[in-house]
């Protein structure tokens, strides 16, 4: 997945693997995380296989950069992937829903208290998404018309984001209500 989120965002424009990281971290982190390591290791594969080139920039008294550009072929596979219909629901990794299954064997209040922490997290978190929301209509609405189609699709992954935080919260209230009266 790393690899067609960078094709992605080379897609946009060229980029060192620090913009990368950093606009990963931006944006599709909040539903697909990916490592300084995962980022490098994937460009270096990348640039092997010609979906991206590459060149070295010397820095003015900072370190050289190498700036990712992609290629044909880089645009073609991610086009190719684009067009391919997602037919399986993806798996749930949360490591919470593990911790929860076994806990009958653990103190109900320390449960309790991982719960509502998770509570807060998931509500901070909700918080983050709406002042991205906010700052999306007030800020980025104007700021490069070339992508305006692009930011109606980035809104939908945004109300995806916070439509997640309100039932977490949700069903994490509804398991604590349930766990206190136990």
């Amino acid at each position: 997945m790393i690899k067609f989120i960078l094709l992605g965002f080379l897609n946009y424009q060229p980029m060192t693997g620090y913009d990368l990281k950093q606009t990963i971290d931006e944006s599709t982190a909040h539903f697909w995380h990916a490592h300084h390591s995962q980022i490098y290791t994937t460009l270096r594969q990348m640039d092997q296989e010609g979906l991206v080139t590459s060149v070295q920039v010397p820095g003015e008294g900072l370190p050289d950069r190498r700036i990712y550009t992609i290629t044909p072929a880089g645009k073609q596979a991610l086009q190719t992937w684009l067009n391919q219909t997602q037919t399986e629901v993806s798996p749930i990794k949360e490591e919470l829903l593990v911790r929860l299954f076994f806990s009958a064997q653990r103190d109900p209040q320390q449960v309790l208290t991982e719960l509502r922490l998770q509570c807060e997290l998931h509500r901070e978190k909700l918080a983050a998404y709406r002042r991205i929301a906010e700052e999306m209509v007030n800020h980025h609405a104007q700021a490069i018309p070339s992508l305006q189609r692009d930011k109606h699709f980035w809104r939908l992954t945004l109300e995806m984001g916070m439509r997640y935080e309100e039932a977490y919260i949700a069903w994490l209230e509804d398991s604590i209500r349930k766990i206190e009266v136990l």
